[in-house]
């Protein structure tokens, strides 16, 4: 009888790969349960089963890069226009 499973393979962090591992582990699963769980859930809502973007950072950390970015400015290592947004 052929089998109706299929290797997944694929590279990834170490450390991420351990910190799934033990997530998966804390919630009573595999890495393997975890991640079929995830892919069906993916092919259920055509696509990822939460959101995903970008994060946007609050207007302390901001404010923060922004005064690290001038005074890198300040000190010759980032020219003006590279703190110009687009």
């Amino acid at each position: 009888m052929a089998s109706t499973t299929a290797p997944l393979g694929n590279r990834v962090d170490i450390n991420l790969k351990r910190a799934f591992e033990a997530t998966a582990e804390d919630l009573g699963l595999s890495a393997t349960s975890a991640l079929t769980v995830f892919m069906k859930r993916f092919v259920e809502e055509g696509g990822f089963p939460f959101d995903v973007r970008r994060r946007v950072p609050s207007e302390s950390e901001y404010t923060a890069e922004m005064d690290a970015r001038h005074r890198s400015m300040r000190n010759g290592n980032e020219a003006e226009h590279d703190l110009v947004e687009i």
